[in-house]
């Protein structure tokens, strides 16, 4: 009897401990766990996240302090992958305590590093700029070569991008871009660090190729991007798909922009079959993007109709998103000064109501003003795009040079520049959202001081104005005469030419034309007898 009691209580602990080992591993299981974390990373983001959690989430509980930091530096790479930002920082914190515990330099230098990324993308520039001075400074006391060349090189990337962001000059990025690469390449081929070493050369290569292809060196960035592929396709080197994904979208925008459109939808397709197995919606937003516009050239119209609604759908998705997981600082105090002004908005809109009564009177005796003065700048708008067309195609016209416009250049160099500014125009190459004063006198192999000069002399107009009145009469030209243009959003037609956001946009296009680019569209389609949709 006492024997089978023992047996009895013996299984029933056996069990127990089975259960609480399960749920409870050993460090080393741990361990085991966040190396497969990593290796997931590569082709399985989505399961690394929840791998890294439930790792997280066990470390915690058991006070595992390895586990805890690997796992959540992890998270932030993949969440910093995905596109959350905010969630990045928020992690941040945590992750910075747990390595300023552990006293390891490593995962510090990468935590501010990733921390300094998510502000860029978030657009707290100055935020950025000290993350990333600290990540460099920590990067500095790491004793092992590889591990110190490894950071600086991913450091040296982010402040790339930072720099891009922040419309710093062009040779700016590209120093820090070859600062990356050059510690990328003085890594060791050892065993702990081939596939970083590897992936952090694609990267480089990439981001020269996206420059080379801002300052126009076209077959730089063939090569360039020829090289991040060959390695990020190489299986000796696992480098992760998203890379490659990302490597094959920029072909197709590089070869978009060179108008070779069916090579741009060709790397779309490539593109677009290696998302769907990683599923990165930041990056198959860009995807669809570029499809829809390389259709719309190529007179597909189904196709483009068909990518630009995938497009917006999932813009528009993104956009919600990013609006919801803002800064939560920047919210409490916008939160902070509401609750301040309360009073004062109340008081503010018992009179706006009295103003209204008065501003409404008076308006509908305005507006009927107001519509015939629009619809006459619209009625000049088409008159000389109907012009424009109606002309045969002329020659080089050579501007006179007047010598009460001089300003100490040679008649030569002001006929030079007027004649490349010409030929500028022709290429329709202010589209660019990238494009300054700086760059566009580099490209004409002249100063800013010269070139702004002639602007403002022989063009009539400051840098900035010439370059919106382009592009105001690029986009009133594509809607004239394409009405595909005219089914499209008001966002896509002040990206396509060239526009940052489309407020700006909307504000350029009423001055350029006298009306709002909705009432330029729909007398287009009331002219054209085409039905709005």
């Amino acid at each position: 009897m006492k024997t089978t009691v023992l047996l009895l209580f013996c299984l029933v602990f056996g069990l127990y401990q089975a259960q609480f080992n399960s749920e409870f591993p050993t460090n080393a299981q741990v361990d085991i766990e966040i190396t497969r974390a990593e290796e997931l990373a590569k082709n399985n983001p989505i399961q690394s996240i929840k791998l890294a959690n439930e790792i997280y989430r066990i470390s915690k509980k058991t006070d595992y302090r390895k586990g805890m930091l690997e796992s959540i530096t992890i998270l932030m790479a993949r969440y910093f992958d995905a596109g959350n930002h905010k969630k990045v920082i928020d992690l941040s914190t945590e992750a910075e305590k747990q390595a300023l515990e552990a006293k390891d330099d490593a995962k510090l230098a990468n935590i501010y590093r990733l921390r300094a990324n998510s502000y860029t993308e978030l657009g707290f520039n100055n935020e950025s700029i000290v993350e990333f001075r600290k990540a460099l400074t920590i990067a500095e006391q790491i004793t092992s070569a590889d591990k110190k060349n490894y950071l600086k090189s991913l450091i040296y990337t982010g402040i790339g991008s930072h720099s891009a962001h922040v419309n710093a000059p062009l040779d700016s990025v590209i120093y820090y871009q070859k600062k990356a690469l050059e510690s990328a390449v003085h890594m060791g081929n050892t065993k702990d660090f081939m596939d970083r070493k590897y992936h952090l050369l694609a990267l480089c290569h990439m981001n020269l190729g996206m420059t080379s292809v801002a300052s126009n060196r076209i077959k730089d960035a063939e090569n360039y991007f020829g090289k991040a592929l060959e390695i990020a396709q190489n299986k000796t080197y696992p480098v992760s798909k998203n890379l490659e994904v990302t490597i094959l979208n920029e072909y197709a925008w590089l070869y978009h922009d060179q108008k070779k459109y069916s090579q741009a939808v060709y790397y779309a397709e490539k593109a677009e079959q290696l998302e769907k197995a990683i599923k990165i919606p930041y990056i198959r937003r860009d995807i669809y993007e570029v499809y829809f516009k390389s259709y719309v050239e190529l007179g597909n119209k189904d196709a483009s109709k068909k990518y630009m609604n995938l497009y917006t759908k999932l813009n528009d998705s993104l956009v919600n998103e990013e609006k919801k997981t803002i800064n939560t600082p920047v919210k409490k105090i916008l939160d902070e000064q509401g609750k301040t002004h309360s009073g004062d908005i109340q008081k503010i809109l018992m009179l706006s109501l009295g103003c209204i009564v008065i501003l409404f009177t008076g308006g509908l005796l305005l507006w009927k003003r107001n519509q015939k003065k629009l619809h006459d700048s619209y009625a000049a708008v088409i008159q000389n795009l109907k012009n424009a067309h109606e002309q045969a195609p002329a020659e080089t016209i050579q501007q006179e040079i007047s010598s009460e416009k001089s300003i100490n250049i040679t008649d030569e160099t002001v006929k030079m520049i007027l004649t490349k500014l010409e030929k500028f125009e022709k290429s329709q190459k202010f589209i660019k959202k990238d494009l300054s004063l700086t760059s566009l006198a580099n490209d004409l192999n002249t100063n800013t001081r010269y070139l702004s000069e002639i602007i403002k002399l022989y063009k009539e107009n400051n840098y900035n104005n010439y370059i919106n009145g382009l592009r105001i009469g690029y986009i009133t030209n594509k809607l004239y005469e394409n009405p595909i243009y005219r089914e499209y959003k008001i966002s896509y037609l002040a990206e396509a030419c060239g526009f940052s956001s489309r407020e700006v946009f909307a504000v350029i296009f009423k001055k350029e034309t006298g009306v709002s680019p909705s009432y330029f569209i729909n007398n287009l389609r009331k002219d054209s007898l085409e039905p709005v949709s």
